[in-house]
């Protein structure tokens, strides 16, 4: 509230400190290029004289231009009577000039500076600093000369460098300018002082062609002698004729800050007080509960720190909402993580009675085995309780887990690997066992089908594995790895040079191939010969649909 009262009088203020220094501006700026004018008042009346007279004579040496010499002793007499003029000629449109107040007629033809007023036909002004005709300084009026709609050619009158000395008016060192010039419309200066340096007081010529273009102004900028000036301007003869003043910097006058800058820091310090309550009243307060929120959101349950009893009662309402809110939350997640808890609890020993059970039945079949005495009989039992004993350690590897829903089944198989090695201990001698897993994660109905399968594989492969050569012992060979989001499991006994394919027969042949139906897999198996020798190798490739597809595909170690 502070603020918005004191806006309107600091707006006041400084809008009218702003307004007078325009005022005051625009008056000296107004004051240096009437000072500017002054400087010049003389030589200014001078060529308007001169442009007057060239515009009246032009008609009358028009009307004598078919005989020279009279249309000479008419200029000339001009010159003597006038008393200002230094000389008088007319050039015709073929660049002759063989009228003129005095001297020899002079060819014109070749001369650009000409051929560009032919062109371009128009009144001006311009500076000799040594005249064709009289050799000495001199300023030149050119007035173009017309019959009905033909150039008949230009009409000059020159006006001596003394003539303008003599009439110049004597500055003032305070009131008038440090040097002033004469220009045309080309930038170009018809008068100059007998000091060398006089030049260095000129702008450079893009501000000089800027400051003709805008005619009248107080100008800024870098002279020709590499100081910063102040340059005024103003317009003589319209399109023609300007005067150039050059100032010393120290003849302008600079904005006051200080006295807009009082209202300013009053309005500053009211916005630092309202800035100060707001901060003490509100910021503060809602700092505090996004702490409070961000503290939630990253986890931290911890009951939240209510806001003081000065705080507004807007934010203390908006924090009991955040407070009860965050107490439904809190209550809802326990009851979530109850339910998810109690659902593992049973899932968990789903898989352990399963176990159990299956285990039971493993133990049942041993009883049967020993009442055995047919070979072929026993050597069925022996293979249902294998694969009954690899079903019991899938499912108890699953109850061992801490999280079922992602399964690493290179732990599976391993398990699977040892426990099938440490029976077939007594049935195997020598065997050489090299194995190379990668992580791979798969859900838990892809799990079970595949490591039946693998299981299957390595107990069709002890069974058959047999020495490649007389001196090397029998080889197996597991690998599981995942590349490009495919799996791959490698199974590889070797076999004698002499084994048949009777091997890949049977009902573990029919089961790999159905457990590999199941997960959507692609079964390979058949004979190799590699660096290793003659072996039999299983192949199973799991593809997109057989990875886990609510998380990585694959993952490497």
């Amino acid at each position: 509230m502070l603020t918005l009262a004191l806006a309107p009088l600091g707006s006041i203020a400084i809008y009218s400190e702003i307004e007078n220094w325009y005022t005051q501006k625009e008056a000296f700026e107004t004051g240096l290029i009437t000072r500017t004018i002054e400087t010049v008042t003389g030589q200014r009346a001078l060529l308007e004289s001169a442009m007057l007279s060239a515009d009246t004579l032009s008609h009358l040496v028009a009307d004598r231009l078919e005989n020279a010499t009279a249309c000479s002793a008419f200029l000339e007499n001009f010159i003597d009577e006038s008393g200002f003029y230094a000389f008088a000629g007319f050039i015709d449109a073929q660049g002759q000039m063989a009228c003129i107040s005095e001297g020899d007629p002079v060819d014109f033809s070749q001369s650009e500076d000409f051929a560009a007023a032919v062109a371009t036909p128009r009144a001006s002004f311009s500076f000799q600093p040594a005249g064709v005709i009289t050799g000495r300084p001199v300023v030149l009026i050119n007035r173009p000369v017309y019959e009905g709609d033909t150039l008949l050619g230009f009409l000059s009158i020159s006006i001596s460098r003394r003539t303008f000395d003599m009439i110049a008016t004597t500055p003032d060192s305070e009131t008038s300018p440090r040097v002033s010039f004469l220009v045309n419309h080309r930038g170009q200066t018809l008068t100059s002082v007998d000091k060398p340096d006089v030049d260095d007081f000129l702008p450079q010529p893009a501000m000089m062609n800027d400051m003709i273009s805008a005619r009248q102004g107080v100008f800024s900028s870098t002279s020709l002698g590499g100081e910063e000036r102040l340059f005024s301007i103003a317009e003589l003869v319209p399109g023609q004729l300007y005067v150039l003043g050059s100032w010393n910097v120290d003849q302008s006058r600079s904005f006051n800050l200080w006295r807009i800058g009082f209202p300013f820091l009053m309005w500053l310090a009211s916005v630092a007080v309202v800035m100060f309550a707001v901060h003490y009243m509100v910021v503060r307060h809602l700092r505090h509960i996004n702490t409070q929120l961000r503290r939630f959101a990253l986890g931290n349950r911890a009951e939240f720190q209510r806001l003081p009893d000065e705080a507004p009662n807007e934010l203390r309402e908006i924090d009991s909402t955040f407070t009860k809110m965050a107490r439904l939350i809190r209550r809802d997640e326990v009851e979530r993580e109850d339910a998810l808890r109690e659902k593992t609890v049973l899932l968990k020993e789903v898989h352990h009675r399963v176990k159990n059970n299956l285990q039971l039945i493993a133990s049942i079949l041993n009883l049967q085995l020993r009442r055995l005495t047919d070979p072929e009989a026993r050597t069925i039992l022996h293979g249902v309780q294998a694969r009954v004993r690899s079903l019991a350690s899938i499912h108890r590897r699953l109850y061992e887990q801490d999280r079922i829903s992602n399964t690493n089944a290179t732990e599976f198989f391993e398990t699977i690997l040892r426990e099938t090695l440490t029976l077939a201990q007594s049935k195997q001698s020598g065997l050489r066992v090299e194995t190379e897993f990668e992580p791979v994660i798969l859900p838990p109905d892809k799990i079970i089908p595949t490591a039946l399968l693998f299981a299957e594989a390595l107990t069709n492969a002890l069974k058959h594995a047999k020495p490649p050569r007389a001196d090397a012992p029998p080889l197996l060979k597991i690998s599981f790895s995942a590349r490009d989001g495919q799996a791959e499991l490698r199974v590889r006994n070797s076999i004698s040079d002499t084994a048949n394919e009777a091997v890949t027969y049977g009902l573990g042949q029919e089961l790999m191939t159905a457990f590999a139906l199941q997960v959507h897999g692609e079964f390979e198996s058949g004979a190799v010969h590699d660096d290793d020798g003659a072996g039999w190798e299983m192949r199973l490739r799991l593809g997109d649909s057989g990875l886990n597809e609510n998380g990585p595909e694959v993952e490497n170690a």
